[in-house]
């Protein structure tokens, strides 16, 4: 077999298929480096150790030409004398190197053309801060870009930066007309809004939340629309804040909980993380219920019932943090958060994947690629991307 500095042709194409594919194992990448970093070996090829050149590379048919490499060890054989043989069998270990790689590069190309892995030359890109405020008087106002401040009629500052809105005001008077702004954060986004009485909400992909420019004197009142947004309430006990939603009201006076309004799920999903909240039937049929720290309450339209449970809060709250962790979810439901957080359009071309089972979490800032990756390796089930279309196929 072909050695270079007694390593074999082969060993070093293995070395550059686990680093590529074992990001994470300290002991593959030590070794990998050790390995690149050997005079007279590769030249100090520190271009392999990046994954998004590899992937660049793969995109170039002539970077890895079995064929040109060939041709170049054929005429290197052939020209040099029998005495420059052991020189010769140097270089053309470098062009074997090249023919292996040449042979890796159409593996990896055929791996994900061919429907086996995602396809890693269509970029998607992780959610971000994007949103836009519909106000009171009909105008709109792009959030995520540009900053500075607004000044409203009845005098309420908006403050803006990339990633957060604040209102203040400082006009403590009684008002007859109550002013409404909306803010809209599309699939794929996300912002922070803070109200003009301090309380942070943080609005999820997707998502519509109805606020006032200024609250009323007696209580303080919001409309989730639709979506998913997480409160951190400034406690008033002489003013409670309400959160309405389609299926019944959230009401507290400071605390911290999450509530999940999305039209698809069918289901009104309030989590309460510190405090105390109170649940309450839209219907206004006196049905209601007190949360405790750790419980939910989910209300499904469908079933037409109730049910408080108590849960692993990261599971509903861990997206605040750039996090979703799931349990037991199915694929169904896992490929909704994905459709919402990457903006992109999922299609099932087999019926039977919506209910397998998936444990694990996702990274809200990660390329998608990764994440379904790891999906293809812990399930029977493979994915194709293309035009921002994912397509779900069992294996």
């Amino acid at each position: 077999m072909m050695k270079r500095n007694g390593h074999s042709v082969f060993e070093i194409t293995r070395q550059v298929i686990r680093n590529f594919f074992n990001e994470d194992d300290e002991r593959t990448t030590r070794e990998f480096q050790q390995l690149i970093r050997e005079a007279g070996l590769l030249n100090n090829a520190s271009e392999l150790e990046s994954k998004e050149q590899l992937i660049t590379w793969l995109a170039e048919p002539s970077r890895f030409s079995s064929k040109d490499a060939y041709r170049k060890f054929y005429q290197h054989v052939r020209q040099k004398q029998k005495v420059r043989m052991l020189r010769n069998f140097r270089v053309a270990a470098s062009f074997l190197l090249i023919l292996a790689l040449g042979g890796v590069a159409y593996w990896l190309n055929d791996f994900w053309d061919t429907g086996n892995g995602p396809k890693l030359m269509e970029e998607i890109h992780p959610i971000m801060s994007k949103a836009y405020i519909m106000m009171d008087d009909g105008t709109c106002m792009v959030l995520g870009k540009d900053e500075g401040e607004v000044l409203e009629a009845d005098g309420t500052k908006i403050v803006r930066d990339s990633t957060k809105v604040k209102y203040t005001s400082e006009n403590d008077k009684e008002t007859s007309k109550i002013a409404y702004n909306e803010l809209n954060v599309p699939r794929g986004g996300e912002y922070v809004l803070e109200l003009s009485d301090g309380t942070k909400v943080w609005v999820n992909a997707d998502s519509r939340l109805k606020y006032p420019i200024r609250f009323r004197e007696e209580c303080r009142e919001v409309y989730l629309l639709t979506g998913e947004a997480y409160f951190e309430v400034a406690r008033n006990e002489a003013k409670p804040f309400w959160v309405h939603t389609s299926r019944g009201s959230v009401k507290v006076l400071g605390t911290e909980f999450n509530v999940r309004d999305y039209p698809d799920e069918h289901q009104v999903v309030a989590t309460l993380v510190n405090g105390s909240v109170q649940f309450s039937d839209k219907n206004k049929s006196g049905r209601q219920v007190i949360l405790q720290p750790g419980f939910q309450v989910v209300v499904d339209s469908l079933r037409r019932d109730w049910e408080v449970r108590k849960v692993n809060l990261e599971e509903y709250v861990g997206w605040r943090n750039g996090l979703y962790v799931f349990s037991h979810l199915t694929l169904e439901e896992l490929m909704k958060i994905v459709e919402r957080n990457y903006d992109v359009t999922v299609f099932f071309a087999n019926e039977e994947c919506k209910k397998l089972v998936f444990s694990g979490d996702l990274q809200k800032y990660e390329k998608v690629e990764y994440f379904l990756r790891f999906m293809e390796t812990g399930g029977d089930v493979r994915f194709v991307v293309k035009d921002r279309t994912i397509t779900v196929y069992k294996k």
